[in-house]
């Protein structure tokens, strides 16, 4: 056998684009002072690449998802089947696969917050739904909540942010004879996509405002409220605390950049093609008792999962 030797070696990785100097022992040949494979090292090192991509991108690293599976008591199988996914897809994420962004989310989340969990093993279907829910309820019950995340306060009401719409439809339709007047019940729901949109990025609520599953589908409070029995909620002669309200909001760019978003992408929706969307198996509003509060973290999850975007 050859003689070799051990030492620090710089190498370069590439992952997804990005690229990662890597000092690690490595093991080269005393003859010729080039380096020879080792399996071990040379995964050891590849594998500090991938911990400094993980720790560049906020992606779950394979030794947390174990753990976090550990300490509930699921099989890989079990903790698949709460998640919706396929038991290889928690294989490959346990031994180095890097999770999808939408999969990160929700294990982010399922990690930092219990409301998660128990919302989770809630939704699990099928004959094995009482075993599981037994090891999440012992999980749970064993717990202080210091892991439940207590949100933020929202930074506007949800009728400022109405109001957000409203003056922005009063803009358009002053320069563009075909624009429509926006309705009461259209701008419940573009607040509602609003909502389920930047609690699924951030995990904070957009507005304190409850969410009630009306017949035609989830109705902010606030909003139903404010506007009983009115159908037009744009008009000559608004109040200026409507604009005002835009005017602050055009101050927060996160909050107003996330309101366009909402625009550029259901704008062009009647009221009843979004009450549609709204109405689809296994959202929120489906899954919650008529005139009920849909519960905020069962829109989380769903937003997260990418059953409502």
């Amino acid at each position: 056998m050859d003689k070799t030797y051990v030492k620090d070696y710089t190498n370069t990785y590439e992952i997804h684009g990005h690229k990662y100097q890597v000092t690690a022992p490595a093991r080269f040949d005393m003859a010729s002072g080039q380096i020879v494979e080792d399996a071990e090292l040379d995964d050891a090192a590849a594998k500090i690449a991938r911990a400094m991509y993980r720790s560049e991108f906020g992606i779950v690293d394979p030794e947390s998802i174990k753990e976090y599976r550990a300490q509930i008591g699921l099989s890989q199988r079990e903790f698949a089947k709460l998640l919706g996914w396929s038991p290889n897809t928690v294989a490959m994420y346990e031994v180095g696969g890097f999770p999808s962004e939408s999969n990160n989310k929700l294990l982010k989340m399922l990690i930092a917050d219990n409301h998660v969990l128990y919302e989770l093993a809630q939704q699990t279907a099928g004959s094995d739904k009482e075993a599981l829910l037994a090891k999440v309820n012992a999980y749970l019950n064993g717990q202080d909540g210091s892991k439940i995340v207590v949100f933020e306060e929202p930074r506007f009401t949800a009728m400022q942010l109405a109001n957000w719409f409203r003056a922005d439809n009063y803009f358009q339709v002053e320069s563009d004879i075909n624009a429509e007047y926006l309705t009461q019940m259209k701008v419940v729901k573009l607040l509602y996509f609003a909502y389920g949109r930047y609690l699924a990025r951030t995990g904070n609520k957009l507005f304190s405002s409850p969410i009630i599953a009306m017949p035609y589908g989830p109705v902010v409070a606030e909003i139903h409220d404010s506007f009983d029995g009115q159908r037009e909620i744009v008009f000559e002669g608004m109040d200026a605390q409507v604009f005002d309200d835009f005017s602050a909001i055009q101050r927060d760019h996160e909050i107003s950049d996330l309101l366009m978003e909402i625009l550029t992408d259901f704008g062009d929706y009647t009221a009843s093609g979004l009450s549609r969307i709204t109405h689809r198996a296994g959202s929120p509003w489906s899954r919650t008792e008529s005139y009920g509060v849909i519960n905020p973290t069962v829109i989380e999850t769903t937003f997260v999962k990418g059953i409502e975007q």
